[in-house]
């Protein structure tokens, strides 16, 4: 056992040893212990653009720009606050100008300087002819050029105006990393241990088991409230439920609605439901000859009654999305819209003239990967078995064997990844730009065109013009089945004030977690 007496006895230095013992003995703040269904194979924040990666990628690194969840629950509409960058301003249609905020610490000690922004943005990760994750493109693709003036100023230049710059760079891939850890580490670095400015730093990652998160104590908004946060994974909700009850964790997350709704009553334990900017969606592989004609495809849409699917899954709240969409879109949501509306008669109707005569239609899921996913595909089984087609569903162990040739249907997460057409959804999951159209499972014939004209539109009325023809193209062409939106359940003890947002982030940030 180590002691003050015998490492005094020793010889030993002191000073060296004991203070950084001292300050942890000193350190009363809580360890916040988070059960979560899975962790993500690599914390490279490209490589973790899922359910489950976005979780530590909130954590360790900032943007420049960041919205302002909160406040858009309360009050509804868009906000967006300064971040890293103190002030953004759009010098002219193709130029934009982020000045830095002073003293940002990153985890390497090294100080935040238009150098990390470079790196982040740089053509390699983000817009060259090649780059290492095509998750890169999404966001910023369109970037020509990323250049420092000076040490505190940093200018974006695009290859056509941008009217959603400040979301995006509030949005997926803006996490600035630190420039000397990329240089010194690369790839391989930001996979295993990447180093950010944000609340808390990696302390140690072990792969399908346990991510230890330790304050950043020198974060730029306020010591974080807790001095560590332990994400352990936990594939079973039954077990992870009750380690919530044992005391062995404090908040866990992807439960059953059913399973939130246990904690009803009790004075320390709440469950807690969250509509996310996130759908599930059954995406068809148009070249196999089952579904290659969209007259099969709007059929089998119309086939299935989304009200009685939706709630059946999640409860009397359900409410069914109006396409691929979300209320966040503001002036560009289209409240009336109604998409492939249950018509059974209208379903066998264009069955038939599709051509459809009987064949099977084969679909393949990973249970148990997208929650609820496993019940959802077998309702939709029965209501397209009464309009008369048959159909198998095959079990994969993972995303990657989903994906492979030979099934008709496979599922997808569609997430909105910030509020704008452009933020996610078909403009994002359904573009040619894409995995669904990259594998080829989709050729569209208007689709394509449209997209590339609202990504150049800025005035708002043509803007909404496209964003309308473009919804309508896709029902035309229905090239999936559009499920709904999903929910998220977790419960956590009632003495953690934490606030879950409508994307997979967990935000632990010093203004968003404290403990009563």
């Amino acid at each position: 056992m180590v002691t003050r007496r015998n490492v005094l006895a020793a010889g030993l230095a002191a000073p060296a040893f004991l203070p950084g013992l001292a300050r942890a003995q000193a350190d009363t703040r809580p360890v916040l212990r988070v059960a979560v269904q899975a962790l993500p194979p690599t914390l490279e924040p490209f490589e973790a653009i899922s359910n489950v990666g976005l979780r530590p990628t909130c954590n360790v690194f900032d943007t420049l720009w960041r919205r302002d969840f909160n406040r858009e629950a309360a009050e509804g509409g868009q906000h967006l606050l300064p971040h890293l960058a103190t002030s953004l301003r759009q010098r002219d249609p193709l130029t934009w100008e982020a000045k830095l905020r002073d003293g940002v610490r990153m985890h390497d000690g090294s100080v935040l300087s238009a150098e990390d922004v470079l790196s982040t943005f740089s053509p390699e990760r983000m817009y060259g002819k090649e780059v290492q994750h095509h998750e890169g493109r999404v966001n910023f693709g369109h970037l020509t050029a990323v250049e420092a003036e000076g040490r505190d100023t940093v200018i974006f230049r695009t290859a056509t105006p941008d009217v959603a710059m400040p979301q995006r760079l509030a949005s997926y891939g803006g996490w600035i990393h630190s420039a000397k850890f990329y240089k010194e580490q690369g790839l391989a670095g930001m996979r295993q241990k990447p180093v950010g400015s944000g609340p808390y730093r990696i302390a140690s990652f072990q792969r399908n088991q346990r991510l230890v998160l330790e304050s950043h104590d020198e974060y730029w908004m306020g010591r974080p409230a807790a001095r560590q946060i332990i994400l352990i994974a936990v594939p079973e909700a039954s077990t992870r439920l009750a380690g919530l009850h044992a005391g062995d964790f404090d908040l866990v997350t992807n439960l059953l609605p059913e399973q939130a709704e246990t904690f009803r009553g009790s004075p320390t334990l709440e469950g807690v439901e969250i509509v996310l900017d996130l759908a599930h969606i059954l995406y068809y592989d148009t070249r196999n000859p089952v579904v290659k004609d969209a007259r099969v495809r709007r059929g089998l849409n119309h086939a299935v009654d989304m009200e009685t699917l939706g709630r059946s899954l999640w409860g009397p709240k359900f409410q069914r999305m109006a396409a691929l969409q979300t209320p966040a879109f503001g002036e560009y949501y289209d409240a009336g819209r109604r998409g492939h509306v249950y018509d059974p008669d209208l379903a066998r109707k264009l069955l038939k003239e599709g051509g459809y005569k009987g064949e099977e239609v084969v679909i393949r899921i990973a249970p148990g990967y997208y929650l609820q996913m496993d019940l959802a595909v077998q309702v939709v089984q029965q209501m397209w078995e009464a309009v008369g087609v048959r159909s198998r569903l095959e079990a994969a162990e993972n995303v990657a064997q989903v994906i492979r040739p030979g099934a008709d249907v496979r599922p997808i997460s569609v997430s909105f990844r910030f509020p704008d057409p452009l933020g996610g959804g078909l403009m994002v999951n359904l573009s040619k730009d894409y995995s669904t159209q990259k594998a080829g499972f989709w050729q569209p014939v208007k689709f394509n065109a449209i997209s590339d004209e609202l990504k150049l539109a800025t005035d708002p009325a043509e803007r909404k013009r496209l964003w309308l023809a473009l919804m309508d193209e896709f029902e035309a062409e229905a090239p999936a089945l559009t499920l709904y939106q999903v929910r998220e359940y977790f419960a956590k003890r009632r003495d953690v004030k934490w606030s879950h947002y409508p994307l997979y982030y967990m935000d632990f940030r010093p203004f968003n977690l404290s403990f009563a």
